[in-house]
């Protein structure tokens, strides 16, 4: 099986992988450690809230993308 990469054609396209690329880095190791002390907010460690954040941000991004058309 041949494996293919397509890069975004537009520039809504464009905007879309980037939008997607910022939520992963938001979710990966840089910024995980930073936020991985005692503090709380809301009653949870202020590490899951931002989960939760993670959660609604990506859901939101992906909303926004499929209303601008951005990927197809």
């Amino acid at each position: 099986m041949k494996a293919t990469f397509r890069l975004p054609n537009t520039g809504k396209g464009w905007i879309s992988l980037g939008l997607i690329i910022f939520v992963i880095l938001l979710g990966s190791w840089p910024v995980i450690p930073l936020l991985n002390n005692e503090t709380i907010i809301l009653g949870m460690p202020i590490l899951m809230t931002w989960s939760v954040i993670i959660i609604f941000l990506t859901t939101f991004i992906m909303w926004f993308i499929n209303k601008i058309g951005g990927i197809k």
